[in-house]
């Protein structure tokens, strides 16, 4: 089997990232970067050199996007922002400081179910605690009844001194 056309024209400068491991599959056989891009339809080469003429952080965004889109949920990555920033710093000509001041990247459409629903219940939370009083109403009674209502407090009549002396 020859080589793709592609790969013999631009050389094997891209092949620490080409064949960077990236998980493995249902059977255990290890899952590349090209065999990714291979199951996308795209072709790896092409590809490599599209990612390597960008900027690190859009290249690791678009590579996080595509490790993200993978149609077997086993062989998603658990921090593919993460991963591609590991496999961007494989590409030729990127040194490490340059992919270093990187955070994740964010991937645009892409949000996991758990942090979804670890946002939902904490906003419902905020809410709920939002709207508890923040002291307990004092008791009052609410009846009109007047047989059991309570006397109304006076003040104490003045006592006078029993004088006995006739």
């Amino acid at each position: 089997m020859s080589p793709p056309a592609s790969r013999s024209r631009l050389g094997a400068e891209f092949d620490a990232f080409l064949f960077a491991p990236i998980g493995q599959d249902r059977n255990g056989l290890t899952l590349s970067v090209v065999s990714l891009l291979g199951r996308m339809d795209l072709d790896p080469w092409q590809e490599a050199a599209k990612l390597a003429g960008l900027p690190a952080e859009i290249a690791a965004q678009k590579l996080a996007t595509l490790l993200a889109a993978q149609s077997d949920p086993s062989l998603k990555p658990a921090d593919a922002g993460r991963m591609a920033i590991r496999l961007i710093a494989q590409l030729p000509g990127r040194p490490a400081a340059d992919l270093g001041s990187l955070g994740a990247p964010r991937i645009r459409g892409v949000v996991h179910p758990r942090v979804l629903m670890t946002a939902i219940l904490f906003v419902i939370w905020t809410i709920w605690l939002l709207g508890m009083p923040a002291t307990d109403p004092p008791d009052v009674p609410t009846h009109t009844d007047s047989a059991h209502a309570p006397a109304p407090l006076t003040a104490p009549s003045p006592v006078r001194p029993i004088l006995s002396g006739k």
